[in-house]
Parts: C-alpha cells; structure tokens; sequence
C-alpha cells in the first residue's frame, strides 16, 4: 500500500498556505504510476492556489518494488551533511522490516532487494532509472568520479550534485549538474555508455568500488562529503 499523510505546505513563489499530501511510502509494485511520475518528475508537484506556480517540497518517502528488487529510502537534499545518520536509521528500518530480524516471508524477500539511501528527488529519479536502463549504481559512480578526473573545474560537493538524467540515441550518458534542491541542472555533460564497461573491466576501481559499497548510500558523495551529526531530535 502507498501511504500518504495530509500537511500544510506554502508556495516558495507567492506564500499561499494550502493542504497537500505528502507522500510517505510508494508500493510500486502495486502502484507503478507513481514510480513513473518520480521519472517524469511530476510526482508530488504541487499547484499553488495562489499564484498558479508548481512546485516540490523536499522528498522523506520510502520507495518498495520487488519486481525490479528495489526498497529505495529518499531523504531531503538538505540531509545531505547527515548521511551517515541517515543511511544508520534506513538500514535499522529495512532491517526490521526485511533484514534478518524480521518474520521468514519477509526476510525472503530483503535477500531479493537492493537497499538503497538518496538525498533529493533526482538522486531518488536516478536509482530508478539506473535500475530501468540495467546500469549498476556502483560503476555509475565510478563513472562519475572518472569524469571529474578529466574535468576537475566541475562544481561537486555538498552544494552540488552530478546526476543521470538520460542515455541518449547515441548511447551517451547523459549527466546534469544540479545545485542542491534545484528542480533542473545548470550543466549538463555526455560521456559514452561503453566508459561503464571500461571501468568494469578495469581492476584498479576495486578500491573505490568497495568503499562505495560499504553501505545503502551508493553515491560518490559519500567518498567527498564530510557527514556531520544529525539534531538530537532527529537521531
């Protein structure tokens, strides 16, 4: 079941209050329109009554599909100094629910998923498109960090993130720039697709691609972006 619960939201644009509700948790196998609008990026805009401008809050949802062995934790962008935090409650979470711990049926079904953290809507976008266009998460960050090996004057850190957005007709990936919480890239960048394949067959990314997997945060940000702790309240 997907849930949602009913907030009060106010437009960035014009100020206008209004109901809304905000997303808790997609059951995509049940729902998969709602995956599909995460990918259009239409999910969760919001009319404003006031001024007539759309707009998105921050994401704090989980997302689950087993047919393509997803469980996806979406945090808002601004969490990004806290992703140690993060990654710590949404693996306490997926470990209750579909870890070990929990009842055999459901501890059948984590052993099929690939837990995943994401901070912002198109962190979340990615992880579903990298599962749709049969990429591993784990090269594609490498992907990434061989690309600012070979531009180093991008803007990469805390503040900004480099994002897929696309594999276009000539089999380029297609990456943007996006400031955090920034709804489109300020920069966008092509690489050929068969740098995924290099970098695969390439040994000396071992190193990396251990310390990228040493948790459901799978993003090159976790190697560069120096976690701060989270509020007592939010611990």
């Amino acid at each position: 079941m997907s849930l949602f619960k009913p907030v009060q939201v106010t437009c960035p644009v014009c100020g206008t209050p209004t109901s809304f509700d905000m997303v808790h948790s997609v059951n995509a196998d049940r729902r998969p329109d709602l995956r599909a609008q995460i990918l259009d990026r239409t999910f969760q805009m919001i009319p404003c009554p006031g001024c007539g401008e759309k707009y998105r809050v921050e994401p704090e949802f989980t997302l689950m599909n087993m047919a393509k062995g997803e469980f996806l934790a979406v945090w808002p962008s601004t969490e990004l100094l806290h992703w140690v935090d993060a990654e710590r409650r949404s693996k306490a979470a997926f470990d209750s629910a579909y870890g070990p711990g929990a009842p055999k049926a459901a501890a059948e079904i984590g052993r099929e998923l690939h837990p995943r953290v994401a901070f912002g809507w198109e962190a979340a976008r990615e992880k579903l498109l990298g599962r749709d266009l049969d990429i591993d998460d784990h090269t594609l960050e490498l992907a990434k960090i061989a690309l600012l090996r070979t531009q180093d004057d991008l803007p990469i850190g805390p503040g900004n993130a480099l994002r897929l957005m696309a594999v276009d007709d000539e089999q380029n990936l297609v990456f943007g720039v996006f400031p955090t919480g920034a709804p489109a890239p300020e920069e966008e960048l092509r690489v050929p697709r068969a740098l995924l394949d290099e970098i695969d067959a390439e040994p000396d990314w071992a190193v990396l691609r251990e310390q990228l997997s040493a948790g459901m945060f799978v993003d090159m940000l976790r190697l560069i972006v120096e976690p701060t702790p989270a509020t007592a309240a939010a611990a």
